[in-house]
C-alpha cells in the first residue's frame, strides 16, 4: 500500500492509496488504518515529504559489495534539510560540485534499538525515495558533513511511502537529468542491505516512529547544476522529482 502526506485545498492530509484516490486516515502508522471518509484526486493533490522525521539518518561507505570489507559507518543530517516532491535543491557554486543520489530510504514504524537481522523488518513501516544531495569538494575540508550534507533542500523525500516493498535488496534505481537518463543501478549492489544497516545504526542510538535511514548510494549520483530538473526513480516505488535553483 501508498502511503502519503497531501496538501488539498481542505489542508494538509495523511493518505492512503486505494480504488484509484487518495484517502484520508488518521494516522499512517496506524495498523489498521483508521479511515476519516475524505477522500481525494491525485491531480488534487500536492504531495510533501511522506514523513516529518525527528532523525534523519544515511549510511555511507555503503555504495559499492567491496566496501563489505570496511566498518559500516552511518552519519546524521538535519532535519532543516528535509524537502518533499517538487522543492527546491539550493546550489551555492562557490561551494564545488553538487550531486544527487539516489538512495532507498527506510520509514520506522516504531521505536528500534539493538535490533538483530531477525527483527530488524518489523520495525520498517515502508520505503520512500530520498535523494541524498551532496557537496563532495567540501568533504576533504569536514570529516564531520555538515558543510557537505547539510545545505537547504539537501534531503528530499517521496513520493510517497510504498509498504509492500519485498525487493528492497534487490531494486532497480535511475537517475535522470533534464529528462536525459543518466544513471541505472541497483540495491543489489550496496555492501549491506536494509537489515545490515538497522542493525549497524541501533547498535548506537534509538531510532522512532517517522524517522528515516538513507540506505547508501550504489553509484547512483550524478553532478548538477543550477537550472537542471532531477528525478530519481526506484521500481516498484515512484519517482522523485525537485529542481535545482541556485542560492
Amino acid at each position: 500500500m501508498r502511503l502519503a502526506r497531501i496538501n488539498t485545498a481542505s489542508g494538509i492530509h495523511q493518505v492512503a492509496y486505494k480504488d484509484g484516490n487518495w484517502h484520508a486516515v488518521s494516522d499512517i502508522f496506524d495498523s489498521p488504518l483508521q479511515y476519516t471518509g475524505e477522500s481525494f484526486a491525485e491531480k488534487d493533490c500536492t504531495f510533501l515529504s511522506p514523513v516529518e522525521p525527528r532523525v534523519i539518518f544515511a549510511m555511507a561507505h555503503n555504495g559499492t559489495p567491496d566496501q563489505i570489507n570496511n566498518p559500516p559507518q552511518a552519519f546524521q543530517k538535519s532535519t532543516h534539510t528535509l524537502s518533499g516532491p517538487g522543492d527546491p535543491i539550493y546550489r551555492d557554486a562557490s561551494l564545488g560540485q553538487m550531486d544527487v543520489e539516489c538512495e532507498l530510504t527506510a520509514v520506522i514504524s516504531k521505536t528500534a534499538r539493538h535490533l538483530t537481522l531477525e527483527n530488524a523488518m518489523d520495525h520498517v513501516l515502508g520505503f520512500t525515495i530520498g535523494n541524498d544531495v551532496t557537496l563532495p569538494e567540501q568533504t576533504p575540508h569536514d570529516h564531520l558533513l555538515l558543510q557537505t550534507k547539510n545545505g537547504d533542500g539537501f534531503t528530499p523525500l517521496g513520493p510517497w511511502i510504498e509498504t509492500d516493498f519485498a525487493q528492497h535488496d534487490d531494486a532497480t534505481m535511475y537517475v535522470r537529468v533534464n529528462g536525459k537518463q543518466v544513471i541505472q543501478s541497483s540495491t543489489n549492489q550496496l555492501a549491506r542491505g536494509v537489515a545490515a544497516q538497522l542493525v549497524y545504526v541501533t547498535k548506537y542510538t534509538t531510532l522512532g516512529r517517522g524517522d528515516v535511514l538513507l540506505g547508501g548510494s550504489p553509484t547512483s549520483m550524478y553532478a548538477v547544476n543550477a537550472g537542471d530538473q532531477v528525478e530519481i526513480e526506484i521500481e516498484g516505488i515512484g519517482v522523485l522529482a525537485n529542481p535545482v535553483v541556485a542560492s
